[in-house]
């Protein structure tokens, strides 16, 4: 998994898309079509809640693997994410998006062929 990040109080926090986190986000929306449906939405409330909802579980998830791989954590927010990031703000949609893509988009590296297998065919 890779660890993205986003700056809230003045702190970095982690964020990841776990295959827990991928298992809560299906269920908090349906599908992750839908949710990213939530997050285009001109509809301020809806986008809001699914903004907080998204963030609350790639944080969880975050916080649980870069303390894994022994990474200092800041402290736990004292709120909602949704309360800590402006209206017209896109950052957060954007550190969701990146989230998801970096752990969507991984990079599959092939075994090498056996030399000695192949050269008797």
């Amino acid at each position: 998994m890779k660890v993205n990040y986003i700056e809230l109080l003045g702190q970095r926090h982690p964020l990841c898309l776990s295959l827990s986190a991928a298992e809560a986000l299906s269920e908090a929306f349906g599908s992750l079509e839908k949710m990213g449906e939530l997050l285009d939405s001109q509809d301020v409330s809806r986008m809001a809640k699914a903004v907080d909802t998204i963030l609350t579980i790639l944080l969880k998830a975050g916080r649980i693997y870069a303390g894994a791989l022994g990474e200092e954590l800041p402290p736990e927010l004292p709120c909602r994410p949704s309360d800590l990031i402006d209206v017209r703000d896109r950052g957060a949609v954007e550190a969701i998006f990146a989230a998801m893509r970096a752990d969507a988009g991984r990079d599959v590296e092939a075994a090498p062929k056996n030399a000695a297998a192949t050269r008797g065919r």
